[in-house]
Order: C-alpha cells, then structure tokens, then sequence
C-alpha cells in the first residue's frame, strides 16, 4: 500500500475481531456478518470503480457485494485464496477446531497466529520474532480471539458450499492473481483450480513465498494491481 498509495486510493478495511478493530466476545464473526459489515462500508464509501485485492477469506467476504454492485469493480486480484470447503485432512482438522472445545483449545493456545501463521510462511521473506509479534500483538490474550477461533467451522460449514458455484462470476471482470507456492494449506492445488474455473487466468507465481503473499513478495503485487489499474475500465452490465 505505502508504493501503491502515490498515484491510487488505497483501502484496507479491518475486520471485526481483526487487527486494531474491537474484538467483542458475543459478536457475530461467521462469513455471512463479516460480508454484511463489508457490505455496509462501502455502502458507506464514495468508492469508484476499484480493483479488489483478495486473499484467504476476502474471496467469500466481498464476493456479494462486488455481484450486487458489478460496476463498482475494475479489476480482481487473487492472492491465495478460496471459495470452497476444505478438503482432505484440512477438513478433518478444522471440522474438530469447530467445536466447543476446539474453539475453546484455538482460543487458549492462539493456534492461529503462533501456530498456523509461521508454519504457512514461505522463505522469500523470513518470519524474524518482530514481524510475528506484529501478528501476535492483536490477539493478546484468549477473549482477543474469537474472531480467529470462529473461522476453522466456516472452512467446513455450509457458507462456503453454497457460494461455490458463484465463482466462475470472478471472470466478468479483469482478473489476475498473484500466488505463493510454499503456501501448505492453499498451495498449486487451489491454485490450479482457479485455472479451471478461470481460463485463461493471467498468474504471477512466487515460489518461495507461503501463505502470506502480499506480505512476503509485496513488489509482484504491486505490480500486479498496475496492471490490472492500467487496463481501461470496462462497463460491467447488470445481470
């Protein structure tokens, strides 16, 4: 964003339960109130047609709102992200931690951020302890952490089924994505899966970075969003 920020107008929008934002115990963190409240703040926003950077979860979070308003979107970028449940052993591992006393164990132990995040990052940029302490700072201690003790159910609930069909909609704009191949949990195989979804995908691959990609390898996306930002901007018509 700081290389970007010249000549664009970034936004970053902050999550209930996330980063510097309140973090209420009793508030709703499934993906349909995060997609409410996303909704919302744009809604809230003078916003001009935006490229939308998406990673992780931010696939399934915007989505609605970018099918509702198409011609608010210029372009999409795709950072290592999905729009399905787990599979696999991810499934059986993330169908426990959605249980009380999963949630109630990802919540003591901070699975997420001190487990989860160095054990997804790649070597392209090293983990070093002050950069994973930026990671750990907000999720201090267990009531900080619902938020993040609330997703793994989402990886294997309904939501995430139902949505699935709707992303082949991702092709009606510009799209490209930028992608860590070191990433263990959303690595070639989601990758290569967008592919099918999305011919003729344009991909720019990171081979050492992981999880984190727009952290670890922040020049290749950046590029990337010029590029999609150079493009003319297309008049998307309602469906």
């Amino acid at each position: 964003m700081d290389a970007l920020a010249g000549d664009h107008r970034c936004l970053a929008p902050d999550h209930l339960g996330f980063g510097q934002s309140p973090k209420p115990p009793d508030a709703d963190y499934r993906v349909v109130a995060h997609q409410r409240r996303f909704g919302e703040t744009l809604d809230r926003l003078d916003l001009e047609p935006a490229i939308f950077v998406l990673h992780d979860f931010g696939t399934a979070i915007a989505l609605p709102w970018m099918l509702a308003h198409p011609r608010r979107v210029r372009g999409v970028l795709l950072c290592n992200t999905f729009l399905w449940p787990a599979q696999g052993p991810l499934r059986w591992l993330f169908g426990f931690y959605s249980t009380a006393f999963g949630r109630w164990l990802y919540r003591v132990g901070n699975l997420s951020a001190k487990y989860l995040l160095p054990s997804a990052w790649g070597t392209a940029k090293p983990l070093d302890p002050e950069l994973h302490a930026q990671y750990l700072a907000p999720f201090a201690d267990r009531d900080s952490r619902y938020a993040t003790a609330a997703l793994p159910g989402e990886l294997v609930g309904a939501t995430l089924a139902e949505m699935e069909p709707q992303s082949s909609a991702l092709g009606q704009w510009p799209v490209r994505a930028v992608w860590g191949m070191s990433d263990p949990f959303l690595g070639s195989r989601e990758l290569d899966r967008w592919r099918q979804i999305l011919p003729g995908l344009v991909v720019d691959t990171v081979a050492l970075a992981g999880h984190f990609v727009a952290e670890e390898a922040p020049e290749t996306v950046q590029r990337a969003v010029r590029a999609l930002s150079a493009r003319p901007n297309v008049e998307i018509q309602p469906h």
